[in-house]
């Protein structure tokens, strides 16, 4: 949301020893190593990035400026979805927030696969793209987004043992306020941190000064974590992470409004080893629960129209006036009677959509040479989580639409990294999935193996070649397999459920070049780009397909000779009903295959006193049945980002400019999110100053010329020109 930010924080200049690309990431093959040398389509932003550039009331305004990565959101709801080179959505994208998956869907008009997090909370994001992360989970055929949150060597300086960090900000669009504080405590080999986060905001104006209705929210958040080192090596850490949000759910066609409320609790248990003198022993295991609660009252009052061939208990025969009251569209099943239901969906009527989450992740890595100037790294372990989905709809469908069951995971991998004479580097991996679900009387299983094999070279000092075919496993989810009902009021279609659907594989190909240089220019100035091109082929895609049938369901019913172009109006209503045409319903099925490609490019050079940085991806996605194109594929995307570093780099200031091309290689949907978006420029400001040692003001004023405009795959208009000011003080103790 734009907005201006005032804002308390903890030496939060980032130092000219950071910069992009240099960002730590694990996703790639769970060793930390630098993005710039992961082989692999790999990004990091750091807490330094978070708050000089961004001191974003949203994570999605962060992960869009990555290149070959974006978001899916409502402004009427705080959840994030993330697409990764066009594939989103069940699991897809493998989100993890201090390992812990996020798996929460729910099916409706906007994303199915969200999470909710607070982006202060955040230590750093990790990025890896395509299915070359075999080791680090199952599903994740698009990529890998893993959250690190904050820990006490966050706060705390060097030699204290306690801080208090407390910060403010306020947004001028949307009058968008936040209250955080966050204190720490070291006491011999044993930490602990506690933050809390509270965030407040009206509906904010688009680029034409429009309100956009029901995008005020609330949010508060709480984060615990602890950390004991007890013996060399040796560490056990243990974190809680609460987030809640209060907002409006409107669904968009009908108006119906819902007064809704998230719960999210994650709870994480860990022990990691690192063996001093054994190079055999890098030991990481984790346990975590993950509990997501939507709860919604409903507000507005509905009726509910009955298909049956008996009259149900308190409801009326249909008539052209009643069905019109209704928003009825003219869709009758063959056979039956028709009726209405009075009051059926009143107001104060409750529906629930909760999704716990159990899992596990253990490996070790062992080091060891096996010949001379030839080192081997070889990680392996096994993995697994339990998705339990129960909901609840008593006067809807709500339930039928997300429905209930249980799906069980788990994995073992093994990777292998050879590196011969800091030349060459040769990774290979298999991973074996295994994959339950239960539901509604389905009980659907499979398994498969994912092999992947990556080459790097480096021939030249600072240039590094690689290239990778890999394959990826998704099991359906639950949605995917078991969705039924009948869509209400204006879209009167029928959802069937498809027990017989297969998972997923993807095939990828991918070939990329990273560049590594000190000293190009000037003395201690700084040059790294990464490129990668890809082709990723999904077998067994599974989408949503309209299925013709028999007449066996639904009638349009029309007066003969009656004719209207937008649908028969009331006057067309018959006394008696026609058939006109087959029964359409909706299915998730598999396609053959679906084809997805592109180039990403993002390259950074620093030159102390100012810094330069540009992230662009060009990607193309089919349904190689139809030849049509996925509407999920990103829009084309250039983003420059400039900054200067000035009194004695404590301040911090610069520009960055989003050029986004139109998206309209797709068919066009009934819903806004499947619409096609038009091209935008958004120009953002961002400055940071370090006013004493602890104490550091920001100003970010972003949509600086009020452009009007729709993200692609969101809803609704994004916010236009907003300030948004930061005050962020700390207080140590020694």
């Amino acid at each position: 949301m734009l907005a201006a930010g005032v804002l308390c924080s903890v030496g939060a200049t980032a130092s000219a020893d950071e910069i992009l690309l240099d960002g730590i990431v694990v996703t790639s093959g769970k060793v930390e190593e630098s993005a710039i040398d992961a082989l692999s389509g790999s990004s990091a932003v750091s807490r330094e990035t978070l708050d000089e550039q961004f001191n974003a009331d949203r994570i999605s305004e962060v992960l869009r400026t990555i290149p070959g990565v974006t978001t899916q959101e409502t402004a009427r709801d705080t959840a994030t979805a993330i697409n990764i080179r066009g594939l989103q959505d069940f699991g897809r994208v493998n989100v993890l927030v201090d390992g812990a998956r996020q798996n929460f869907q729910r099916s409706g008009h906007s994303a199915n696969g969200v999470f909710y997090i607070e982006p202060e909370m955040i230590k750093r994001v990790d990025i890896t793209r395509g299915p070359t992360a075999t080791i680090y989970g199952s599903g994740a055929i698009g990529g890998v987004a893993a959250f690190e949150t904050l820990d006490a060597d966050d706060i705390l300086k060097p030699g204290e043992y306690a801080a208090v960090q407390s910060k403010t900000s306020y947004g001028t669009n949307g009058n968008e306020k936040l209250a955080s504080g966050t204190t720490a405590v070291r006491v011999g080999n044993f930490d602990i941190l506690g933050q809390f986060n509270g965030r407040w905001n009206d509906d904010y104006e688009d680029g034409s000064g429009k309100d956009v209705p029901g995008s005020n929210d609330e949010t508060d958040s709480k984060l615990v974590k602890m950390r004991w080192r007890p013996a060399t090596g040796h560490q056990v850490t243990a974190s809680l992470i609460d987030y809640n949000s209060s907002f409006i759910d409107e669904v968009e066609s009908g108006g119906t409004q819902y007064d809704t409320g998230v719960d999210n609790r994650q709870y994480t248990l860990g022990y990691t080893f690192q063996s001093p003198t054994n190079p055999l022993i890098d030991f990481s295991g984790k346990i975590y629960r993950n509990e997501t609660a939507l709860d919604q009252t409903r507000l507005t009052a509905g009726d509910a129209t009955f298909f049956t061939t008996t009259p149900v208990p308190g409801s009326v025969a249909c008539t052209p006036a009643n069905l019109a009251a209704n928003g009825f569209n003219g869709f009758l099943p063959v056979g039956a009677a028709c009726f209405v239901s009075p009051g059926s969906f009143p107001v104060g009527a409750l529906r629930d959509f909760n999704t716990e989450t159990d899992g596990f992740d253990v490996f070790n890595t062992s080091r060891f040479q096996a010949a001379k100037e030839v080192n081997v790294a070889l990680t392996y372990g096994v993995d697994g989580f339990r998705d339990t989905v129960d909901t609840s709809d008593p006067s809807g469908s709500g339930d039928e639409f997300t429905p209930s069951g249980e799906r069980n995971i788990w994995g073992s991998f093994v990777q292998s990294k050879i590196t011969f004479f800091d030349i060459v580097d040769v990774i290979g991996a298999l991973r074996y999935d295994s994959y339950e679900l239960d539901g509604n009387g389905v009980d659907v299983q499979d398994e498969h193996v994912s092999p992947k094999i990556t080459v790097g070279v480096t021939p030249v000092q600072g240039v590094t070649v690689f290239g990778t075919w890999a394959e990826g496993f998704r099991a359906p989810a639950l949605s995917e397999t078991l969705i039924s009902g009948i869509h209400p009021s204006f879209a009167n279609f029928q959802l069937r459920p498809n027990p017989d659907l297969k998972p997923e594989v993807a095939e990828n190909v991918e070939a990329g070049v990273n560049f590594k240089f000190d000293n190009v220019v000037t003395t201690g100035d700084r040059f790294r780009a990464k490129v990668t091109a890809f082709r990723n082929e999904v077998q067994d895609y599974i989408d949503v397909v309209e299925v013709s049938g028999p007449l066996d369901g639904y009638l349009l019913f029309q007066r003969p000779g009656c004719t209207a172009p937008a649908g028969p109006p009331v006057s067309c209503f018959p006394t008696s009903f026609l058939p006109i045409f087959e029964d359409d319903y909706i299915q998730y099925r598999n396609i053959n295959n679906a084809t997805l490609e592109g180039i990403e490019l993002e390259a950074f050079y620093d030159a102390g006193q100012w810094f330069a940085g540009v992230a662009a991806h060009r990607i193309r996605g089919k349904n190689d049945d139809t030849g049509e194109g996925l509407y999920n594929v990103p829009a084309d995307q250039v983003t420059l980002t400039v900054g200067v570093r000035a009194l004695q780099e404590k301040l911090v200031a610069g520009a960055r400019t989003r050029f986004v091309a139109k998206q309209d290689r797709f068919e066009e949907g009934d819903n806004a999110a499947f619409k096609h978006a038009d091209a935008y420029t958004v120009v953002d400001l961002f400055a940071q100053y370090e006013a004493t040692e602890n104490t550091t003001i920001n100003l970010n004023i972003d949509n600086v010329f009020d452009e009007t405009y729709r993200q692609h795959l969101d809803q609704y208009n994004s916010p236009g020109f907003g300030a948004r000011i930061g005050l962020t003080m700390r207080f140590g103790a020694e």
